[in-house]
């Protein structure tokens, strides 16, 4: 039997080694590296690789998703399962466009990291029980609560909700700043907004994103 090689990114220690024995539990899968930060993992999968990587998106110095996609230009077939405390639909669309194939809840049971594994191990795309219900809805969810935007106005709306820079969003969507500024103009036009935190506390209200 060939060894399933796992690497753990989440910032919480008691998170990883919790997890860490969990899959260790089952045959043929190790751990073979935990990591904490962005940082951390850049510097690792420059030296190493892994089967499957295990993220979470609230990272200490970055964007999980950012990195999600960033590792996924360089290793297009690295399966990487999101484990993360967020349960909207929108970060299941982000997260599964971007190219994850799993999608776990820390509140879901522990047992579905398993499930999930498992899957992706076997070339499957996996959604927890908690989100399954998104899966090819989540777009339509979205145009609904901005009606008054487009499509990628949407998209940058969201990420600028989520705290992005407006270099932030455009690097992550692969827009030029101009044309990001462009789309925040707009849509502070549209929504009449007048600032980020307005923007925040509409996506608040609309429940595109959780409160702080």
């Amino acid at each position: 039997m060939s060894t399933l090689r796992i690497v753990l990114v989440d910032d919480h220690p008691i998170v990883r080694s919790g997890f860490r024995q969990l899959l260790e539990l089952e045959p043929g899968w190790t751990v073979i590296a935990e990591v904490g930060s962005a940082q951390e993992l850049a510097a690792w999968m420059l030296q190493s690789t892994c089967d499957v990587l295990v993220l979470d998106l609230s990272l200490p110095d970055g964007d999980g998703l950012v990195m999600l996609r960033h590792l996924l230009a360089q290793r297009p077939d690295l399966a990487i399962v999101v484990l993360t405390m967020h349960d909207g639909a929108l970060y299941v669309q982000d997260a599964i466009t971007a190219g994850a194939r799993g999608y776990v809840t820390k509140s879901s049971a522990p047992d579905e990291l398993v499930d999930a594994i498992r899957a992706v191990g076997r070339g499957e795309t996996y959604l927890g029980t908690d989100v399954r219900d998104y899966d090819g809805a989540v777009a339509a969810d979205s145009e609904g609560a901005l009606p008054e935007l487009t499509s990628r106005e949407a998209q940058v709306f969201l990420l600028l909700a989520r705290g992005h820079s407006v270099a932030r969003v455009a690097a992550t969507i692969g827009i030029n700043a101009k044309t990001a500024y462009a789309h925040r103009t707009n849509i502070y036009a549209k929504l009449r907004l007048g600032s980020d935190h307005e923007l925040r506390l509409l996506a608040m209200r609309r429940g595109l994103i959780g409160r702080a």
